[in-house]
């Protein structure tokens, strides 16, 4: 098989699980969602939200952001449109399919795999990453620790991991979801040299929290040491 027809096979086994074992979701499914993503504060503005905050630290000439755990596109959509060259992926076949007829997306800009198969067709074809962005995803992805490794030898120096949680709600308050953030931080950071604890960011205006890591010359990084830093909040 080619390095490109083995690109898309894992697309093809879980289109095939699809139809075999998921049942079809009811069209008001995808008029709610579609009015959701139109409604002040949704996913739209979020994530406009995520990219003014951060693209001040990124170059479109540095080369792409990946979005791992892509979902229906709206972030790689809106990174997009700020002039950032975008490759993602997202493992379930529906959102890929949306987000491919919403946003014009093709089968090699938004990869329907998991992010380990992703990020080794990156390494494969030498795609350099700036970013690489995981939103709402972090909390269930129980095998982060092993990708770093493979995070690391995509991004460039300088390169971040972007991720974001969504914002708090009444019955998961602020403080919960700041003391998950430093616990993952300080987790990513030690089981990495290549990688220090950038910031920790609160979204004051309750759109989004995340934490980023920043990748760093081996030489840089003492060993053992976890460079955590004190969280700060982003102003609305």
């Amino acid at each position: 098989m080619s390095a490109t027809a083995s690109l898309f096979a894992s697309e093809t086994a879980d289109l095939e699980d699809e139809l075999q074992f998921s049942s079809p979701l009811p069209a008001a499914f995808f008029d709610d969602r579609q009015n959701h993503l139109s409604e002040p504060g949704g996913p739209t503005a979020n994530c406009e939200a995520i990219v003014s905050h951060y693209e001040s630290g990124l170059n479109a000439a540095h080369g792409a952001i990946l979005h791992l755990g892509a979902g229906r596109g709206e972030l790689m959509e809106m990174l997009r449109q700020h002039g950032f060259t975008v490759m993602g992926c997202e493992p379930s076949p529906r959102p890929t399919r949306w987000a491919r007829a919403t946003h014009g997306f093709d089968a090699r800009t938004l990869h329907c795999s998991n992010a380990e198969n992703f990020l080794n067709w990156m390494r494969r074809i030498g795609q350099e990453a700036q970013a690489i962005f995981f939103r709402h995803d972090w909390e269930h992805n129980l095998e982060f620790q092993a990708l770093l490794p493979r995070m690391a030898e995509i991004l460039r120096d300088g390169g971040r991991i972007i991720a974001v949680l969504p914002p708090p709600v009444a019955d998961h308050p602020r403080e919960a979801h700041l003391s998950f953030l430093n616990e993952l931080a300080a987790a990513g950071a030690s089981s990495s040299a290549c990688f220090e604890v950038e910031s920790v960011d609160c979204d004051d205006g309750n759109r989004f929290m995340a934490f980023v890591l920043k990748k760093v010359a081996v030489a840089e990084t003492a060993p053992g040491l976890v460079a955590l830093t004190t969280a700060r909040s982003i102003p609305a």
